[in-house]
């Protein structure tokens, strides 16, 4: 049985690009002003030295991609595998 994994690999890339930018831009926005601290200081209880400046941005764009990328991956492979066997 041969597996296509086109579409969980363009879908993890999708939202794991989506969600690096996303954790970079709010680090780097709540450093700048006082716009989403709040969701910086929810993110951080999840995420260990997630922080209001540019060296949180850099580092948790990173992250933020693989943890995406992971997740979604995951979740459009079990959608698939259970697409396929549930007839």
């Amino acid at each position: 049985m041969k597996t296509d994994l086109k579409a969980p690999v363009a879908v993890g890339l999708a939202v794991g690009i989506y969600f690096g930018i996303a954790l970079f831009l709010c680090a780097l926005v709540a450093s700048w002003f006082w716009y989403c601290k709040i969701f910086v200081s929810f993110m951080s209880t999840f995420y260990i030295w997630y922080k209001a400046n540019f060296f949180g941005a850099i580092v948790w764009i990173l992250r933020g991609f693989i943890d995406g990328f992971v997740a979604w991956f995951v979740i459009t492979r079990l959608t698939g595998y259970f697409k396929n066997n549930m007839k």
